[in-house]
């Protein structure tokens, strides 16, 4: 088998084989500006296309700019001038049903309710949680999503 430039076999030097991303839009709704941005940044550099927003208003304005369907939403489950859930139930009455994953800094069952009345099919992470932990909620989604 011929080597490739770095003197690899074709495709052992292609990372992109490895990265669980596959070019899927994963939008990211969280109020903290520096965990949004971070979060942005750690999918895009894992293969994902990332857009994101600080809260649920401004998702569903950024949603109606997309040429791409959504893949799946990484929200937070309580912000300012609509939450997660409430991002949700919006975006399913416009037809847009992305795989969800939520996450929170909330312990407190009252602010979650909402959350933990929905299809045990829908995770929901807690701050903080590691990358490793999301990647691996979020491409099981993604899989199964596929395989219907």
């Amino acid at each position: 088998m011929p080597a490739d430039k770095n003197g690899l076999p074709p495709h052992e030097g292609d990372t992109s084989l490895l990265l669980p991303g596959h070019g899927e839009l994963v939008l990211v709704v969280d109020d903290d500006d520096k965990l949004r941005a971070a979060l942005g940044r750690m999918l895009k550099s894992l293969g994902f296309n990332v857009v994101t927003a600080a809260n649920g208003q401004d998702a569903l304005d950024l949603v109606h700019t997309l040429t791409t369907p959504i893949d799946a939403a990484l929200v937070d489950v309580v912000m300012p001038k609509l939450g997660g859930p409430e991002l949700v139930d919006q975006l399913a009455q416009r037809g847009i049903h992305p795989a969800v994953i939520y996450m929170t800094g909330y312990d407190d069952p009252a602010r979650l309710s909402r959350v933990l009345e929905t299809p045990s099919m829908t995770p929901l992470l807690h701050k903080p949680f590691t990358l490793h932990a999301l990647v691996l909620v979020l491409r099981n989604l993604l899989d199964r999503r596929a395989r219907r």
